[in-house]
């Protein structure tokens, strides 16, 4: 039976894992960080604090395919752990849906015929 990680150990992985992430989108030039990664995948997950075993394989996958997600992430990263490949999800902005908000929903949100008005500071109350 495979070895599910313990809270802890998600717990970092995700940490890790949202790490890795973020310097991805954040990066001037995905192609060229993904390169980087794949060249040497041991030490560049070192360096967001994901220890892969040693010699193990790592496929890194920056296209949608219906496996990505939190939990299927960390299901993925325990197969590796448990002597199999090790698959991280690095999906590039572009590739990821821009209709994840609905205009029609939001557009009214800050049209609206109620006046509000929240106490931020004292000095912006009047009441």
């Amino acid at each position: 039976m495979a070895d599910k990680l313990d809270a802890a150990q998600r717990k970092e992985f995700i940490a890790g894992y949202s790490k890795l992430l973020t310097a991805a989108w954040s990066a001037g030039d995905f192609d060229a960080f993904i390169a980087n990664l794949t060249a040497d995948p041991a030490k560049a997950l070192a360096d967001y604090g994901l220890t892969v075993n040693s010699g193990a394989a790592v496929e890194i996958k920056t296209k949608k395919d219906g496996s990505e997600g939190l939990d299927a992430a960390v299901e993925l990263w325990e197969a590796g752990v448990n002597g199999g490949t090790y698959t991280l999800y690095i999906i590039h902005d572009d590739d990821l849906d821009p209709n994840r908000l609905d205009l029609a929903q939001v557009s009214g949100a800050g049209n609206s015929s109620h006046t509000y008005c929240c106490s931020c500071c004292p000095c912006c109350s009047s009441t």
